[in-house]
């Protein structure tokens, strides 16, 4: 597992992956160009229709982006529990043309209720929200424009077999739906990259029922050096909203922003965000906000190398992960708990409290396998505590050079293991504690 990976934390124990929202998240590539395999019942019919309305032949588009993949989506639009279609195609030969027909069934047979057609040649992502709080869902479309990290949104609205767009026009990079300001309705939140042609900024978009559109609420200064967002979550944060966003910077390192909305100043605040200042969130690894101890918060990532002196080569040195909470109650942020990773096994361990700051550090070996934790004495390791240790698995089960180790978790990989050193220390752990400390990693392909 290289550094370069997107990288959560998942368990043997105590962690627990978060899954990212967002239309942000990978692209399928030359799948946009793949027809689906012939289908049985409503999804035949539906297709059926398509190509009836197609008429000269057609590709069917797949979203590059977000929780909905397929090139028909499924979704119950008017709340009636009986689900209507959506679906993208590109006709003939045509390729700056793309497609978007809404169909819903009656009395058992599917029916065409739009077939609209925007000006470009994919599809970023495909959302679903009430932005009109009339507790059914609008249709959040975004198009890819031929600007790198640039998309156009585009909103509709469907009720008794009618289809009908909702006045838009915006642009953005990625975006979420939520209630951001808590009044019982979706707003959508655009997040844009800075180019020529527009500021890095978030903007809360809300529903105006008069003008049937959405409009800026809210605007907020993102980081212009983020060239690419990489994960976007959202989570309780204090009597608010907010959207934790990981961000690429030049080079490939990634920072954290938190954008929410403050209803007490009626702004869209980044707090994190200080300008002209490099976050304190910035990390050359892919650790990614997550809700790192499953309690329903998501926690965003610090990374620090541990203590060490000249006589450590500082790439053999763990790193240690400060995973943070965040209030915006006061706009504050503490640290919550402490984890040493390997990345080349992908683990971590947890540091237990009465490791208190300064007091433990770690060296790693890849060509041992091995994480050794030691007392850190101001300017010099101390006393060895343990160590993890990777064996191969078929390996460990012949059982060669392994007495003196423990198992704690093997897969068709790898066998993780530690020994305690006999130190005699008051930072020693024991056995329970090392495993319970112990956590397998995630890679996310973004």
């Amino acid at each position: 597992m290289k550094a370069k990976k997107i990288i959560s934390a998942v368990l043997t124990g105590v962690f627990f992956v978060s899954a990212a929202s967002g239309c942000n998240i990978t692209d399928n590539g030359a799948d946009s160009l793949l027809r689906p395999p012939k289908t049985m019942g409503d999804e035949a019919e539906i297709e059926q229709l398509i190509a009836e309305t197609a008429k000269k032949g057609y590709t069917l588009k797949y979203p590059k982006s977000g929780n909905y993949r397929s090139a028909i989506i499924m979704a119950d639009l008017d709340g009636d529990k009986v689900n209507e279609a959506v679906a993208f195609y590109r006709e003939g030969e045509n390729v700056t043309g793309v497609h978007m027909l809404v169909m819903y069934s009656d009395d058992d047979e599917w029916r065409l209720s739009s077939d609209r057609i925007t000006e470009t040649t994919d599809i970023d992502c495909v959302d679903f929200a009430d932005i009109s709080g009339s507790g059914t869902l609008e249709i959040i479309v975004g198009y890819s424009t031929y600007t790198q990290n640039t998309n156009l949104l585009s909103c509709y609205s469907y009720s008794d077999g009618k289809t009908e767009e909702i006045k838009s026009g915006h642009k953005y990079s990625s975006f979420v739906c939520g209630d951001y300001d808590s009044d019982k309705k979706d707003e959508i939140l655009t997040l844009s990259t800075y180019s020529a042609e527009n500021e890095a900024q978030a903007v809360m978009l809300k529903y105006n029922d008069e003008k049937h559109s959405v409009y800026a609420k809210a605007v907020a200064a993102m980081d212009p050096n983020v060239i690419k967002f990489k994960s976007i979550v959202t989570s309780e944060i204090g009597g608010a909203k907010g959207a934790f966003v990981d961000g690429e910077v030049a080079g490939g390192e990634l920072n954290t922003q938190i954008i929410y909305y403050s209803n007490e100043l009626s702004l869209l605040k980044n707090p994190l965000f200080k300008e002209k200042t490099k976050s304190f969130t910035q990390r050359s690894n892919g650790i990614i906000c997550t809700d790192i101890d499953n309690d329903s918060m998501v926690e965003f990532p610090a990374v620090q190398k541990l203590p060490h002196s000249e006589k450590e080569k500082a790439e053999t040195v763990a790193d240690k992960i400060i995973w943070n909470t965040f209030s915006a109650k006061d706009d504050s942020f503490a640290p919550k708990f402490s984890t040493v990773i390997n990345y080349s096994y992908g683990y971590t361990v947890k540091m237990p409290e009465k490791w208190l700051d300064g007091t433990v550090t770690a060296i790693v070996s890849e060509e041992n396998g091995t994480t050794a934790f030691y007392e850190w004495n101001n300017k010099a390791l101390g006393a060895k505590l343990f160590e993890i240790k990777v064996f191969d698995a078929a390996e460990w089960d012949k059982g060669r050079d392994n007495e003196d180790y423990i198992l704690i978790y093997k897969d068709n990989r790898y066998a993780y293991t530690f020994t305690v050193s006999d130190s005699g220390s008051g930072l020693s752990l024991t056995d329970d504690e090392i495993k319970r400390s112990f956590a397998i990693l995630k890679e996310t392909a973004v």
